[in-house]
Order: structure tokens, then C-alpha cells, then sequence
């Protein structure tokens, strides 16, 4: 088709005055409250450096945080608009991404969630490398629980580049103890870690495992990224402007704070997310979660003075089992999504925020990713009258269109589902009457089969010579 990409603009949510009192209610958050520093040698090494702390927290003025943020801005070159980023191209592929974190699985044959061993990390990560070539990334879909926490990152990551050319970056090393063995086996596959995140505890604290992790390696990664999950009415405020201003003061906060501590770069990244007030929960693919998330990149933008993208790239569900619920809301985020310029979505695959993967949604999501794409493409709206009259007089001929070699031609253009159904119920009796969950089932079962990947024989006997000492060395860690 010739038509042109189809694409959808979406005027700013914020006004650039809403914005400047975000930021001057962040600017007050820190110098009033302040962030409270849960780690008793990042206090002294800020306190040697001329930070005031009340108790366990230090305060940061209102200067100091205008100049962090200026000098932010410059480096940037002051490009905040209240117009969105401009599009990419007008490339209408779009690629799904896994999430690690899963530490559950959707089994087909039990039809229930059950815990993520290793056996089943591998038939996973085999399946999604099959699925490479319909447009699915990243690296492992979970997390092995039939090992000690500390050597399931060391285990995720031994499969994941063992079983799929896609899994050697590093995964999340998570603790301390699993560091070291992630880090060896980063240099064998020559992905060394530069980077450590740091998570920021809302409301305004910083401490835990991320940072104990970044304070130990220090030597060895040039980069932190902080970043947090406030949810508006829960960790922070329930009024949204507020609570980014929350957002953004224990971000930015922690990366003034680590950038001087630490004498690295830090990036930081705002964000919020909305709370069920019946269960408490997080909530991921509801109307007010892809709201915030699109807020959320203005007002990254603005504190980082950057230009900002009209859409989000994380499509996560709250939904427990693949089905009606994590279609609907997958399918509004990635449609809404690629029309205003998205073209990569997280969490494919995933269940109830990260906790569960499963393959049959995976497929799913596969299909609404090309729904989308037909989307994208748009139709081809020219008309050749002389092209025209000469179709029409054939097809009268042949008594229709569809044997016309034109047709033939063209019908490759227009999208083919794999999975969903389009035959009238007379032709779907006659050919037994499969559902689609039935239908997914079969192909998992035959994709899986596909696998045929080998990780080059030296490196797997580093990676299995990593993965046996931490074995010995992490046994009997919880």
C-alpha cells in the first residue's frame, strides 16, 4: 500500500505555569523536608560535604536545587516546547519487549499461575527467541524461584544468554551477593555493566539494596539512574500536580544528593503511577495510568529541558490471566500508543504489573501489535480512473474480483491474523470449532519446538564455570 502512515498529535496536558509550580513545590519539598538518608556512611560522606541534615534527613536549598537543575537544562540545550518530540520517521514496525521480573508463569496444561522454575525459564526463554522474528525483544521473561534469591539473577542470566542471542545484556543483579557473578558473566559475553540503577523509595527516602549495590561497585560503573514509583493517594498525594511534585523533588533530590556523594553522572527519571483505592493496589492499564504516564513525560522533560514524547512505551496490565482484560487494556495503550509516534511497548507477555508471564498473552499481544501496524499503514486513497475501468470490466467478466491478479497482489498488503477469527460460524463449525485460546495452545506448543540456538561452546563453558562456583558459593543464602 502507498497510503500514508497514519498518525495522531495530542496538545500538552500541562501548561508551562502548572509546570513552574511543580517545580517550585518541588524546590520546597526539598529544602523543608528534605530526603531522608537511610545509609549511615552516605550521611557522613554528605555531611563532609557541606549538606545540612536534620535527623536522617538532608535538606538541600532552594539555590542549590535551581542551580542543579539549570545546569541540567543547559546541558541539554534548554529545548523544553510545549509541543511534543517530532516523530521518528513514519517507520510503522512496532517491537514488544519483555519484563525479568515475572516470578510466576501461566501454565496452558493447568490453566493457572504457578511458580517460575528454571525448567520453565528455559521452555520461556526458547519460546520468546522463536518469536524474535515477529518483532519480540529484551531479554529473559522471568525469574527462576527454585533457587536462593541471591543466585537467581546469576541463574536468569546463565539461561537467558544460553537459550537466546538477545539475552546477553546483563539482567538486574538485584543484591550484593549476585553482583559479582553477573558482573563475570557480563564480561564473558561482552556486555561489562557501566550502569546501576538506584530506586528511591517514596515518599523521600534513600536507602536499600539498589543503593548499597551502586556504593560497593562504585569503581566499576560510570552511570547511576534513579528513578521512583510514587502512586498518587497511596506514597504520594492524591491531588496528580502534587503529587509529581513529590515525584520530582525525591528524584532529583536523591540524584543531586549521589552525584556529589558518589562524583558519577546520574540521570533521573520522573514519574507517577495511580492506586485502586479498593485494594491498594498499583494500577497498570487504566485510563488514569496512561494519563499519568504522558504527564509524567512533560514533566520529565521540563526538569530535564528536553523535548518530551507525545506517548508511553509501557503497556502492563493489572490482569491475573491472559484474556479479556489484558487485551482491552493492552490493546488501548499500544493503539493510543503508535498513533501519537510509539513504536516499542514493555511488558509483553506480562501479568498483574510484572508478577506473572504468560506465552498465550504473549501471542495475544503479538496479534494486537499487528492489528496496530495494519493501523499504521494506512489505505491507499488514489484513484486511477483508467486502473478502475479496466478492474471494473475484468471483474464484471469473471463474474467478481477476488481470481483478479491485482487482487492476488494486493490482498498481501492487508493484515492476516495468525490467531483471531474472521470466518462466518458456518465455516468455523466445519473446521471443528477451535478457539483461539485453543488455537494459541497449539502454537506454542509448535513454536517452541522451533528453538534451535546454541551459545558459542567457549562462552558456555565460561558462563556454566560462573554459574557453578556461585552455586557453591551462595548455597544456603536466602
Amino acid at each position: 500500500m502507498s497510503g500514508e502512515s497514519l498518525a495522531l498529535q495530542r496538545p500538552p496536558l500541562l501548561r508551562r505555569e502548572q509546570l513552574a509550580r511543580i517545580e517550585e513545590a518541588a524546590a520546597s519539598l526539598l529544602a523543608e523536608v528534605g530526603i531522608a538518608v537511610h545509609d549511615g556512611a552516605l550521611r557522613e560522606r554528605l555531611v563532609a560535604l557541606g549538606f545540612r541534615l536534620e535527623g536522617d534527613r538532608a535538606l538541600i536549598g532552594r539555590a542549590q536545587t535551581s542551580d542543579f537543575l539549570a545546569a541540567e537544562r543547559r546541558a541539554n540545550g534548554n529545548r523544553f516546547s510545549s509541543e511534543p518530540a517530532p516523530l521518528d520517521g513514519d517507520e510503522a514496525r512496532i517491537t514488544l519487549h519483555l519484563n525479568p521480573y515475572a516470578q510466576l508463569v501461566h501454565d496452558i496444561e493447568a490453566d493457572r499461575l504457578l511458580p517460575f522454575t528454571t525448567e520453565r525459564l528455559v521452555e520461556a526463554t526458547k519460546l520468546v527467541d522463536v518469536l524474535a522474528e515477529r518483532g519480540v525483544g529484551g531479554g529473559p521473561p522471568g525469574c527462576p524461584t527454585d533457587v536462593p534469591a541471591p543466585l537467581q539473577p546469576v541463574v536468569q542470566y546463565w539461561v537467558a544468554a544460553t537459550h537466546s542471542p538477545h539475552g546477553r545484556k546483563p539482567v538486574d543483579p538485584k543484591s550484593l551477593p549476585a553482583f559479582p557473578y553477573v558482573t563475570e558473566m557480563a564480561d564473558v559475553l561482552g556486555e561489562p555493566i557501566r550502569h546501576l540503577p538506584v530506586y528511591v523509595t517514596s515518599p523521600l527516602a534513600l536507602g536499600g539494596e539498589s543503593l548499597r549495590c551502586v556504593q560497593a561497585f562504585r569503581d566499576r560503573i560510570e552511570f547511576v539512574q534513579v528513578c521512583s514509583m510514587p502512586s498518587a493517594g497511596s506514597t504520594a498525594p492524591v491531588n496528580v500536580a502534587d503529587a509529581f511534585a513529590l515525584a520530582a523533588a525525591e528524584t532529583t533530590g536523591a540524584a543531586l544528593l549521589l552525584r556529589e556523594a558518589l562524583e558519577l553522572p546520574v540521570g533521573w527519571t520522573i514519574s507517577l503511577f495511580p492506586v485502586d483505592f479498593a485494594s491498594m493496589a498499583m494500577v497498570f492499564g487504566s485510563p488514569e495510568y496512561l494519563l499519568m504516564q504522558w504527564m509524567g513525560a512533560e514533566v520529565d522533560a521540563w526538569f530535564h529541558g528536553t523535548a518530551w514524547p507525545a506517548a508511553s512505551g509501557t503497556a502492563l496490565t493489572m490482569a491475573k490471566l491472559p484474556g479479556p482484560q489484558a487485551c482491552a487494556e493492552r490493546a488501548g495503550v499500544m493503539t493510543a500508543g503508535a498513533l501519537l509516534g510509539q513504536r516499542a511497548f514493555d511488558g509483553a507477555g506480562a501479568l498483574s504489573l510484572d508478577e506473572a508471564f504468560s506465552a498465550e498473552q504473549l501471542l495475544y499481544d503479538l496479534e494486537i501489535k499487528d492489528h496496530v501496524e495494519g493501523l499504521l499503514r494506512g489505505l491507499d486513497g488514489d484513484c486511477d480512473p483508467e486502473r478502475c475501468l479496466r478492474e471494473v470490466m475484468e471483474g464484471l467478466e469473471q463474474k467478481g474480483f477476488m481470481g483478479l491478479e491485482s487482487t492476488a497482489r494486493a490482498c498481501r498488503d492487508f493484515w492476516q491474523p495468525a490467531l483471531f477469527e474472521r470466518s462466518f460460524v458456518a465455516t468455523w463449525l466445519a473446521g471443528g470449532a477451535r478457539t483461539i485460546r485453543a488455537r494459541a495452545h497449539a502454537m506454542i506448543r509448535d513454536l517452541s519446538s522451533r528453538h534451535e540456538y546454541r551459545l558459542e561452546a567457549d562462552l558456555q563453558r565460561e558462563l556454566d564455570r560462573i554459574l557453578a562456583r556461585a552455586r557453591t558459593e551462595l548455597r544456603g543464602m536466602s
